[in-house]
């Protein structure tokens, strides 16, 4: 199991995807608009 943990802020390395204007916690990783009900699928399996 992987998990993945996006902290707040602009960052550096994730840096086209986000700046000062498009913080972490606000960029799409999955293409399914679906959020919490998938990320708790993701996390079960």
């Amino acid at each position: 199991m992987n998990i993945i943990l996006l902290s707040g802020g602009s960052g550096k390395r994730l840096w086209p995807l986000s700046n000062d204007i498009r913080s972490k916690q606000f960029i799409k990783i999955f293409k399914t608009p679906d959020g919490y009900e998938s990320m708790v699928q993701r996390v079960y399996r």
